[in-house]
């Protein structure tokens, strides 16, 4: 039975027909990816759904019981409370049930109370009430849960205990998404959850999102996101919609199959139709005239099939006007981050800062390396680096022969915001108007649209301008970060086939996992501030993981990382000893993993507890729930006094 219904929905915005006569349903545990091209109207449809909109005609029928949640909607976050409490927030009902447990079971402790029996049985009674609503509501498990998901978004300890008006926007909007996901709604309304997250927290909210107990509804340009998580795609375009069993990949392999049976039909009909015209025309004054007009009066009451509308796609490709040398570029001992002076007789603005080390190595004429690292890791920095934007903190780097770079900035800055489309195309080539006209044609920009300034723009379109001017280089070895950001799912496939004709070097940063899969023939990934190049694409990467340079260098690595990458140490290393124990017996200093293993044991006692709580309250034996929950809280208090220590341990390290 649906949970939610779409029925006979319009919308328009002005003068232009959004969409219309929309019609499906949601069942309980529907996992439906909403796809189509940009503009089509999906943001508006999840609008509609999450109840922010009105339509212009139809309606959206809720079950009465059913919670809709809706990521772009702006949560009540208090700004000076701190990340964790606002999370803990969404429990308040379940944290106000604690208090009262905690506080009967005082209550019940008391020697009045038990003397009084009426007043004791009247406790006990309310306190079986109230174990039982606190551990059905997952009373034992919500600190755990916001941990794993505030952990599972990318968020540190500190950030995770700072206050929330210290987030950037990026991070607010993870937040939001993490409280929409502990608020567990029954039907969850996902658009572009992907943006701002690194390739961890990407596959961590796939594996949240598979074992989801509702429905789903995604708009999201991950390919492979929607691979791992839909069952349903519906697609949004040209004001109606379609829908299809399975992923994105089963999607397109359903659709091209059903455009290329309409086109069939399409041109079936058109060809029956000009045959049977002229056969009217051939016999309408003839001695055949009668079964003319009889064929004249079928040809009128036909059902005429409409021409399959197919996706606008661009079409450009990138051209080298001349061969690099063999080596693209080497590097030397290099640090990369900021705070350098790019002239002598500049100051430094600030103390240089090291974000990446680059292992020596040497970047050949063909090479296609995906760039990979967590949010905030220094890949802008390294790349702007490359294109000598930036000056490196230390070390060498040296462009090869013949090298001409091409740089795609994710944040366009490239782009004058007050010319004209047009004007920005001019300004970088001697094409004439008509010429720069037919140019833009091909990046799906036509008549008046030329005239529109950069600014206006939508993100999907400054992307297409980005695109336009980088083509118009001629550039050997590009230099791209984040391309796909803002393009719809078409256009980054069809990106992807332009690169892989490329016939230069290529060096990208990107999120979308079958970009780098299709792409990249080598992965260099910011491990712990230092670069390590592996071989293979993002699969083969994820799968393997096999480096190609050993010997990278160690300082910014934390002491987890530098196993990976480093000869362990013989077993009979001495531990290191705290200033001032010289000489006084062997003292070990606890490690990062001494704590954890600590960690581990004090929340195993923790669960354990939370089961002889249930037990007790079960058997109502009110002075072993005394004792419990004391030992309870305890417990807990230990957790996070261990936790504490585990972050200071993890500030030295790093």
């Amino acid at each position: 039975m649906p949970i939610v219904s779409v029925i006979q929905l319009g919308k328009s915005f002005g003068a232009e027909r959004i969409f219309s006569q929309l019609n499906f349903q949601i069942d309980p545990l529907d996992r439906i990816g909403l796809v189509g091209p940009n503009g089509a109207g999906k943001s508006t449809l999840m609008n509609i759904l999450a109840g922010l909109e009105e339509p212009d005609e139809g309606t959206v029928a809720v079950g009465r019981t059913i919670r809709m949640g809706y990521l772009t909607q702006i949560s009540a976050f208090d700004p000076d409370n701190t990340l964790h409490a606002e999370m803990l927030t969404v429990f308040a009902q379940i944290q106000e049930w604690e208090r009262e447990l905690s506080d009967l079971a005082t209550q019940m402790a008391a020697p009045d109370a038990q003397q009084d029996h009426a007043l004791y049985e009247g406790m006990l009674a309310r306190y079986a009430e109230l174990q039982t609503r606190f551990e059905h509501a997952g009373g034992y498990t919500y600190e755990n849960r916001v941990a794993q998901v505030l952990d599972g978004l990318g968020f540190t300890r500190e950030q995770q205990h700072a206050p929330f008006k210290h987030l950037s926007g990026g991070q607010q909007t993870r937040a939001s998404l993490g409280k929409l996901l502990l608020q567990e709604p029954d039907v969850l309304l996902l658009d572009e959850p992907t943006n701002h997250l690194d390739l961890d927290a990407l596959e961590w909210l796939e594996t949240y999102l598979s074992t989801w107990k509702g429905a789903i509804v995604i708009v999201a340009h991950d390919r492979y996101f929607l691979d791992k998580i839909v069952t349903r795609t519906i697609e949004l375009a040209f004001g109606r919609i379609e829908e299809y069993p399975g992923n994105y990949t089963k999607y397109l392999e359903l659709r091209e199959e059903r455009m290329e049976r309409r086109l069939r039909e399409y041109e079936a009909q058109q060809a029956y139709i000009a045959h049977t015209e002229e056969f009217i025309r051939r016999y309408k004054a003839g001695q055949r005239s009668k079964e003319a007009r009889g064929r004249q009066t079928l040809l009128n009451r036909m059902e005429r099939v409409e021409r399959p509308q197919d996706f606008q796609t661009m079409n450009f490709k990138f051209s080298p006007v001349v061969d690099s040398g063999t080596i693209v570029f080497s590097t030397r001992k290099l640090l990369i981050g900021y705070g350098v002076r790019a002239r002598q007789d500049v100051p430094a603005a600030q103390e240089p800062k090291v974000l990446v080390q680059v292992a020596d190595v040497e970047f050949m004429r063909g090479d296609r390396v995906g760039l990979l690292g967590p949010n905030g890791s220094g890949k802008t920095t390294l790349l702007r680096t490359l294109t000598g934007e930036l000056s490196p903190v230390g070390g060498q780097l040296q462009l090869g022969h013949n090298v001409r770079v091409g740089y795609y900035s994710q944040t366009h800055e490239g782009l004058n915001m007050e010319r004209t489309i047009l004007d920005e195309i001019r300004q970088v080539s001697a094409l004439s108007e008509e010429g720069a006209r037919t140019f833009l044609g091909r990046f799906l920009f036509s008549n008046d649209d030329v005239f529109k300034q950069i600014g206006s723009l939508s993100g999907g379109e400054r992307s297409r301008v980005a695109l336009a001017k980088l083509t118009l280089q001629g550039s050997n070895f590009l230099i791209l970060d984040e391309p796909t950001n803002h393009l719809d799912l078409q256009s980054r496939q069809f990106l992807e086939e332009v690169l892989s004709d490329y016939d230069g070097t290529l060096l990208f940063v990107s999120h979308d996992r079958y970009f780098v899969d299709r792409l990249a023939t080598k992965v260099w990934s910011i491990e712990q501030g230092v670069l390590i190049p592996y071989m293979g694409n993002y699969t083969e990467y994820r799968t393997f993981k096999r480096p190609l340079v050993l010997d990278v260098p160690q300082p910014l690595l934390a002491p987890a990382a530098k196993k990976q990458v480093t000869e362990p140490e013989p077993k009979s290393a001495s531990p290191a000893r705290p200033a001032g124990k010289k000489g006084k017996g062997k003292v070990k200093t606890r490690t990062i993993e001494d704590v954890e293993k600590d960690i581990e044991k004090a929340e195993t006692r923790v669960k354990t507890l939370e089961e002889e709580l249930s037990e007790a309250a079960l058997q109502a034996d009110a002075a072993r729930l005394t004792t419990l929950n004391e030992a309870y809280e305890q417990a807990k208090t230990q957790v996070e006094e261990l936790l504490a220590e585990w972050e200071q341990l993890a500030d030295v390290a790093s």
